[in-house]
């Protein structure tokens, strides 16, 4: 919409912004489809052209406009002017007007007067990455936009939610996009990491009369999950209960020995254990009211089952020592592990990445009020973590809001006698809840200290004058005043004016200067050195020492100990001339003769003169040192308005993810300021001439400024504290037609200009700010505020985020804030290098902007690629990579750090052009750019790469945390342990990913573990046709009722693997439109030849020709050629596959296999077919497509017959997915009950070879005297050193259809083997591909597979797994252990030697998975891997905890699951069980028929421990099924040997 104030502001009339006569147009609507919406068109009647922007009046009193710009001009057959416009515009803007025929036009002349400040898109099942979202905006730039306006660009489809207009308090319905409009995404369908901190205050009373837990799950979580339907969210959520148990020991040896290794011990030497119990791990659901039901119910046993979980667990007399606990409240809680375990599963995000889910949040709801104590290494490391990694942390309190700054941190103090310390963490987003449904008692809040209205109305709650209304004096208390009486003092009303008498050293100081007041901990243990700096001078301050006797009598003995550590961020100092006469004169000075450092302290007998408070010693601020150190800053929280925190890169992560507000400050919407007289009076009048605008969540327009009902009920939700008295919603310091001279704050006009940037003339320049050497703009450029930004106000009243809760935003690809030249040659170390790298040729670049029009429907002439636009492409290729992984870009270089970087460029011999970057991340900055070499040839590109790190890298030390962890349907708190610890960015090698991404992954530069790549790993499932999910759930088939796979099923499964690799492959037949493949010639049962095999169409009425396989191995000639001309026969021949890239006469091995056996008349099965081609392949008459195999493969693999024209081909790039078929030659079992009764695991599958790559392992003994590590392999006959490589790679075609408009690339990484008892493992991997064109592409392989045999029959599902299925790396996931109840077996083991015992009963636990459906994960698999099973339905993973099946005794892994223990507290080797663990990656969109539901999920968890446990004698009963099966096998075995003999 169009904004009267801007043109009122700008003072131009309505002919300068617009061009011609206002004209009338008709109207006409029309529809594209779903993905986007439907250009705009205009015919050639009107005076529009392409790219115009135009106004359209939606009323006749012109108050309601919407912008529009035309796309595309077409002829019309209609005389008058017409516009063709999308039809969800009425659906949009449901106005009458819309009814006419023709509405009033007019052209826009000046289309700045238009442009937006801030975009907000809304995008829903759908990944976008950091640079996606770069490439996204840059195709909006000088674009129109419109409320609900659909965009599908490149396969990234968003919609328009939010338009805002700079220094505007509403949001607009259309506009302009510029190069320095912000674009934010938010998303419908994020990754929601949900925790609530059960600590004791949960039981707790509000002043409402309600328990806090209840107002967590009545009232919070129901206000947010009705949000989330209303906005039909589809968040991922795993909601996690964390708390944090004391218990009364005064030693380790007052707990079970068992135990002691899982206490901690914190600062005050008390014992303590951290709980996490998940409720729901990576839920979706549309829903999610009604598992309120389930959540609180929990929580009301959540206190006695948590507090008695180890007496219940423990035997009796060990139960009987256990000391007491009691949840701690909430400052003493795991606050800050549990953002630490948020950040650790967050910085995998590129692992597992689902393309259905965008943004991370990480919600924590707490009964406190907001404070707690940490300690401080770890809240640096945990803010250094959540700030690196963008994580949008929030923190919700339903306590009371406090009366001081917070969020606030208060510091662990090993000393006691040193001061409080604190901290407000500005990373984070608070919210305080406040329910809507308050009793009819309580209809207003009542402040717990209620204000001076005369300070109110007199404007004394301005930043400015807010402390300056107390006199410095009020601070020191003096001695007969009682601690009442001094907080009387503090806060007591100072109507009078403040002059000389009452304050006199406000004559000494500087008008322009601030006052500060300053804590510093004071430590006279530990001394440290103090140099000496003046880059500040403080005149104010305060020194807290707690009461101590022998403290003050070495003060007296030494004043040097008073101020030799003084720690602080911030060098302070002391002015003379600042201080007050009356201090002067009554406090003496002393030198410390020190020649190095002037340091002061007063007379120790001035001691008696200061006051006691609460054992604490206020001195005046004419007791400083001034001092050299980098103190660390103390922050009072009762004093905000004085607190100065420094304008660090961290501090504006966030910043444009804000609108800007009427006072050119970010709008927090949930920041509540109280609002009276002329102020309210403005807003008002605001309002009521901004009435043609549509507000936010409504089409309804404002009425002579009176807000419709709807509008207050959308305000209304929006903030549940709007309710109070004389509050209306605004934005912070919300302030209307208040010049900047005005503004009543800490800052001064030139400060706040130079922060914000308000002027439109500097592009890129909003919110910037620039560091400067002088004194001034240093102490300037630190204000208060999440954002940096906004100033502290004692009227704040904090609400809900509700906008950020329901549709968080990513974090935004721009920033604004860059070192000053001093810091950067200071406090920085600089390096760079230069890359030389091949560009895209015109060709390929001319064919996708060919095809990118044709989806386009625009018939305008393709201009030709120049070189600098395909050198460009690489150059955004490397600034995508740095955004995807956290940096953020620099919209307008500051001109030292350009000048910086053109001089490095000339010294480095390259000419400097107009394309360079600069990016950032935490306090390390990129220069790229552009560069021209002498002689540079035409094909390749020059890129100069400077990199600025900081000289001091911050590096924590890890933090080993021991916790216990209690998995959804488990009822056991396993103890964990994880390393928390800060990733370093410092030493991140981006010269590998530039390299890797110029050169495309080839050559010697392929995606290595060295580089964050995306990567998703998908399985190939075999789909039964009897043992189905619906029988199951009916009850019509048990749950372990899944029968061996029958000989006909088994090479059935081989032929069609054939058709899903050759649907993989894109291949197609010769001659085109054959879907033919030819079918195994061999009876299933006996492995013999066919007497009637399966006849291709046409052959029937035609003699099949046969060859002798004697005549061609003889190496007769003719023969040889025979059978060539046989192979290339149109009728009787090989099926030849046809591919652009391959040579004529392709072929597939394992269809050529079948063909000769087909056709050879003394070929009778494979393995003789195998010797035929391998004679072809070593004589040269056949070759694979790379040139690079020096055997011939049995499997699907790609050979061409040799022939002149192909006798040199050579295909360098892997195109193609080859496997080979392993033991599909003959049949074999999948229930090996031989295996059984011999004691020989794995005796068939899988085969295990040594790793390579892997080291020597040191043997793991218990303390029984048994070798696990001996019993790992034990079937000698199957393993070996091979050299074989269980995994090959090859290229994927992302971008098939050519949406995108860079070359997409990406590398599958897969199984190199294929039987059909195993699953086939797919990875996809990638670095430069846009996540929605390669998820498109994988949605469309898992329909196509499921199609390859019609409609009718499934032979495979593809769906995704996880990459560590069983949670080695993942701090908030774990397996579900199942036990098995061995007691009732040892009986039937006794007759056994102990290794047999152990042995038969792990393969026993592998014969009960594969009853119940669960498929081998590899058939071909190295001795020190992990060896699991997933359900057939692809919705369950288990793990055999066995020494004989894993090797994870010899592994250190991150999650310690409780095992079976003996009385005697000894680990039995018969007490074996499982991991279980659900797929969390199966999703909604991979949901089918062969998946199943929750449901059918919760049966086969339920009906599998029922089993394990015996229950109705089922474990004993299939034991006794499986050994008389095991002693028919042996039989049969033993007749056969004797048979042969």
């Amino acid at each position: 919409m169009i904004s009267n104030t801007e043109k009122n502001s700008d003072e131009m009339s309505d002919e300068s912004i617009f061009l011609g006569a206002p004209f009338k147009c008709r109207l006409s609507f029309y529809g594209r489809g779903q993905n986007a919406s439907a250009p705009t068109l205009v015919n050639n009647k009107t005076n529009l052209r392409k790219g115009d922007l135009f106004v359209i009046n939606l009323n006749d009193d012109g108050v309601q406009k919407l912008v529009m710009q035309v796309d595309e001009e077409r002829p019309g057959s209609s005389a008058n002017p017409e516009i063709l416009i999308d039809e969800s515009i009425k659906r949009t803007f449901s106005v009458i007007s819309f009814m006419r025929n023709y509405h009033t036009i007019q052209k826009v002349a000046v289309k700045e007067k238009f442009a937006l400040y801030l975009v907000e898109m809304q995008v829903k099942e759908q990944y976008l990455s950091r640079g996606d979202m770069w490439r996204f905006s840059r195709k909006l730039i000088n674009t129109n936009v419109y409320l609900k306006k659909l965009f599908d660009i490149y396969g990234m489809r968003a919609t328009v939610y939010g338009l805002w207009v700079d220094a505007a308090p509403y949001r607009v319905s259309s506009g302009y996009i510029t190069k320095d409009t912000k674009i934010v995404f938010r998303s419908l369908s994020a990754c929601c990491t949900i925790f609530l901190q059960m600590s004791k205050e949960m039981w707790d009373f509000d002043h409402h009369g309600d328990t806090y837990y209840e107002k967590a799950v009545d009232g919070f979580l129901a206000d947010l999950f009705t949000r989330w339907k209303l906005m039909s969210c589809q968040h991922d959520v795993t909601m996690t209960l964390f708390s944090r148990v004391f218990y009364d020991a005064k030693s380790f040896e007052d707990f079970p020995e068992r135990l002691r290794g899982d206490i901690n011990r914190d600062y005050r030497g008390r014992f303590y254990e951290d709980f996490y119990r998940v409720i729901y791990q990576n839920e979706r659901y549309d829903d999610w009211s009604p598992r309120l039901a389930k959540i609180k119910q929990v929580l009301v046993n959540y206190k006695e089952e948590l507090l008695t979980y180890h007496k219940r667990k423990l035997p009796k007399v060990e139960a009987d020592k256990m000391p007491n606990g009691i949840i701690s409240c909430a400052a003493d809680g795991n606050f800050l592990e549990t953002l630490n375990l948020s950040s650790s599963v967050i910085e995998r995000h590129f692992i597992d990445q689902p393309f259905d889910r965008l943004g991370q949040m990480s919600l924590v709801i707490t009964p406190g009020a907001g404070v707690f104590e940490v300690e401080r290494e770890l809240t640096n490391m945990t803010k250094q973590r959540v700030l690196d990694n963008g994580i949008g942390s929030d923190l919700v309190c339903l306590g009371e809001q406090p009366l001081f700054a917070v969020p606030l941190f208060k510091f662990f103090k090993e000393n006691p006698n040193t001061a409080d310390d604190y901290q407000i963490p500005h990373w984070m987003n608070l919210s305080y809840y406040h329910r809507s449904t308050a009793p009819s008692c309580f209809p207003s809040y009542i402040p717990r200290l209620p204000f001076d209205k005369n300070r109110i109305k007199g404007g004394m709650l301005e930043v400015k004058n807010i402390m300056n209304s107390i006199p410095e004096d009020a601070f020191t208390k003096p001695l007969h005043v009682s601690m009442e009486e001094y907080d009387d003092q503090v806060f007591r009303t100072h109507t009078k004016s403040l002059t000389k008498d009452n304050c006199p050293d406000k004559s000494i100081k500087n008008e322009n200067r601030i006052s500060r007041r300053r804590h510093i901990t004071i430590d006279p243990i530990c001394a440290q050195s103090i140099e000496e700096e003046d880059s500040l001078h403080e005149q104010n301050g305060m020194l807290i020492v707690r009461n101590n006797t022998q403290l003050m009598s070495e003060f007296q003995d030494n004043p040097r100990l008073f101020n030799a550590n003084i720690k602080d961020d911030i060098s302070l100092s002391t002015s003379h001339g600042g201080l007050s006469s009356s201090v002067i004169n009554s406090v003496q000075f002393y030198n410390t003769f020190n020649p190095s450092h002037q340091i002061l302290f007063s007379n120790p007998q001035s001691f008696s003169r200061v006051a006691k408070s609460a054992d604490t010693y206020f001195l005046s601020s004419s007791i400083f040192a001034r001092i050299q150190a980098r103190p660390k800053a103390l922050i009072n929280p009762f004093a905000p308005a004085s607190i100065r925190i420094p304008m660090v890169p961290g501090r504006r992560r966030w910043a444009h993810t804000f609108p800007m507000g009427p006072n050119k400050l970010p709008w927090h919407f949930h920041h509540l300021r109280q609002t009276e007289g002329t102020t309210k009076h403005g807003m008002s009048v605001g309002i009521s001439t901004c009435a043609h605008l549509v507000l936010p969540g409504t089409s309804k327009r404002l009425v002579n400024g009176a807000i419709s009902k709807r509008t207050r009920q959308h305000i209304k939700i929006r903030n549940d504290s709007s309710s109070r008295r004389k509050r209306i919603i605004s934005p912070s310091n919300y302030e209307i037609k208040r010049n900047l001279s005005e503004r009543k704050d800490s800052c001064t006009d030139d400060s706040r200009t130079n922060i914000i940037g308000n002027t439109r003339k500097k592009s890129g320049t909003d919110g910037l700010i620039k560091s400067s050497t002088s004194k001034r703009e240093k102490k300037e450029a630190i204000i208060w505020g999440p954002t940096g930004v906004e100033p502290w106000s004692a009227s704040m009243i904090t609400g809900i985020d509700w906008k950020s809760l329901t549709i968080p935003a990513s974090l935004p690809t721009t920033f604004d804030v860059a070192p000053s030249a001093e810091e950067l040659q200071r406090d920085y170390t600089h390096n760079s290098y230069t890359l030389i790298h091949a560009i895209p040729p015109q060709n390929e670049l001319d064919r996708k902007k060919k095809h990118i029009q044709n989806g386009s429907m625009n018939n305008d002439k393709i201009p030709p690629c120049d070189n600098m636009e395909r050198q460009k492409i690489t150059f955004d290729e490397l600034i995508d990579q740095r955004l995807s992984q956290g940096f953020q870009m620099i919209v307008e270089i500051p001109c030292y750090i350009h000048q910086k970087m053109i001089e490095s460029i000339r010294r480095a011999g390259y000419k400097h052009t107009e394309y360079n970057r600069l990016l950032s991340i935490g306090r390390m900055y990129h220069t790229l750019s552009l560069v021209i070499e002498e002689n540079q040839s035409q094909d390749t590109v020059v890129i100069y790469v400077q990199q600025h790190k900081p000289q001091n890298v911050f590096l924590p030390k890890p933090v080993h945390y021991k916790y216990r962890f209690q998995c959804p349907d488990s009822s056991d708190y396993d103890p964990a342990y994880y390393v928390l610890q800060l990733e370093s960015l410092e030493s991140f090698a981006w010269n590998l990913v530039d390299n890797v991404v110029g050169n495309h992954g080839t050559g010697d530069h392929k995606l290595s573990d060295l580089v964050k790549y995306w990567h998703t790993r998908l399985i190939l499932m075999p789909a039964s046709k009897d043992y189905t999910i619906r029988n199951i759930e009916s009850g019509q088939t048990k749950c372990d009722s899944r029968e061996e796979m029958s000989h006909e099923d088994f090479f059935l499964y081989v032929e069609h693997f054939v058709r899903f690799l050759f649907m993989l492959n894109k291949l197609g037949r010769v001659p085109t439109g054959s879907n033919e493949c030819i079918r195994r010639p061999l009876d299933p049962l006996t492995g013999k030849k066919r007497t009637d095999p399966p006849k291709r169409q046409g052959k029937n009425l035609i003699p099949t020709q046969m060859f002798q396989l004697a005549n061609i191995m003889s190496g007769d000639i003719n023969s040889i050629n025979s059978l060539l001309n046989l192979f290339q026969d149109e009728q009787q021949g090989l099926l030849f596959v046809k591919d652009s890239a391959l040579p004529e006469r392709t072929f597939i091995a394992i269809e050529a296999i079948w063909w000769s056996i087909e056709h050879g008349d003394d070929v009778e099965n494979e393995q003789i077919a195998m010797i035929l081609f391998q004679f072809l392949f070593t004589n040269g008459y056949i070759r694979h497509f790379t040139n690079k195999e020096n055997s011939f493969r049995f499997g699907f693999f790609l050979y061409y017959i040799v022939t002149e024209k192909t006798k040199t081909f050579c295909l360098e790039s892997n195109d193609y997915v080859e496997v080979e078929f392993h033991q599909t030659q003959t049949y074999i079992p999948s229930m090996d009950y031989l295996g059984f009764g011999e004691c020989k695991p794995m005796r068939l599958l899988p085969k295990l070879i040594d790793n390579p790559q892997s080291k020597p392992q040191k043997q793991r003994s218990t303390s029984n005297g048994i070798n696990y590590s001996s019993l790992s392999n034990t079937n000698n006959s199957k393993t070996q050193t091979s050299s074989m490589a269980l995994k090959r790679d090859c290229n994927v075609d992302v971008d098939p259809k050519h949406i995108s408009d860079r070359r997409e690339w990406a590398t599958a990484h897969y199984h190199s083997f294929y039987n059909p008892h195993c699953l086939f493992e797919l990875e996809i991997r990638w670095l430069v591909a846009t996540s929605c064109i390669l998820g498109d592409l994988i949605i469309q392989w898992s329909q196509r597979t499921g199609t390859i045999l019609g409609s009718n029959q499934v032979a495979f599902h593809l769906i995704p797994i996880p990459c560590d299925p069983f949670s080695e790396f993942d701090a908030l996931r774990g397996p579900i252990y199942i036990k098995i109840n061995s007691s009732c077996l040892r009986g039937k083991l006794a007759h056994l030697p102990e290794k047999n015992q152990i042995r038969r009963i792990n393969i026993f636990q592998e014969l009960i998975l594969k009853r119940y459906g669960f498929i081998l994960n590899a058939c071909v698999s190295y001795k020190n891997e992990n060896i699991y099973y997933v359900h057939i339905s692809g919705g369950m993973l288990v793990y055999i905890i066995s020494d004989v099946y894993n090797v994870h005794y010899n592994r250190q892994t991150t999650r310690i699951i409780s095992n079976g223990i003996t009385a005697d507290n000894q680990l039995s080797p018969l007490d074996c069980g499982f991991y279980w663990c659900w797929n969390f990656c199966l999703g909604k969109k991979w949901r089918s028929l062969q998946t199943g539901e929750e449901k059918y999920q919760d049966i086969m968890l339920a009906d599998f421990r029922a089993f394990c446990d015996n229950d109705n004698n089922r474990l004993v009963n299939f034991w006794n099924e499986a050994n008389d099966m095991a002693n028919k096998k042996m039989t049969e075995k033993e007749q056969e040997s004797c048979n042969e003999d």
